[in-house]
């Protein structure tokens, strides 16, 4: 017996376990469009010069510099960002209902009066069964950064990056963050369906 719950609790350890790592989980894409040598100059600029893009700005910098770019204010190729959160969608299903009750007539109400039992309903539930109340999240709320590098003579766009990643993994600030060096990494490069650790 003991044997048997200890294996059951390690069960749901597991479970809860591999859904925390899902929820810590950014999704990354970028295409592109020309080549971008690796040891280009580039100038990193937010399009909202906000307190929080001011300090993604610096991220992106030093993770760019990793990658071996090279940052000046007169560089020939640009590197925009842009931050949003995007709202998740939900659906509603009424509560359950069992009994109902309706009177008319009279002073006191009392006439006329009905009552009616609810012995199946598929959707909201009745004497027989549950149903499906309650509030269902259809798509998860998340955060998004979106990245583009131009060249500023032409204005061609070169490359084009964006990553998302569920708010429920922390807030837009941290997340982001989280996101640069993915991002940095992939800049001149095309990639589909990346996922990306968030810790």
């Amino acid at each position: 017996m003991r044997r048997t719950l200890g294996i059951l609790l390690l069960s749901i350890a597991v479970l809860m376990g591999v859904g925390s790592a899902y929820a810590q989980e950014g999704l990354m894409n970028s295409i592109s469009f020309r080549d971008i040598p690796t040891n280009a100059k580039l100038q990193v600029q937010p399009l909202d010069n906000s307190d929080e893009n001011l300090v993604l700005q610096v991220e992106f910098e030093k993770a760019l510099q990793a990658q071996g770019f090279t940052l000046t204010s007169d560089a020939a190729l640009i590197l925009t960002f842009e931050t949003r959160d995007e709202i998740g969608a939900w659906t509603t299903t009424d509560r359950r209902h069992v009994f109902s009750f309706e009177s008319k007539g009279g002073r006191s109400g009392g006439e006329n009066a009905k009552a009616r039992v609810n012995v199946f309903d598929s959707q909201t539930g009745g004497l027989f069964n549950k149903g499906h109340s309650g509030t269902n999240i259809a798509t998860p709320s998340s955060y998004r950064i979106d990245v583009t590098v131009e060249d500023r003579g032409t204005g061609k766009r070169l490359w084009q990056g964006w990553s998302t990643a569920r708010l429920g993994a922390g807030d837009g600030l941290s997340l982001t963050r989280k996101m640069i060096p993915a991002l940095a990494e992939a800049v001149g490069k095309t990639v589909k369906q990346k996922t990306f650790d968030l810790y």
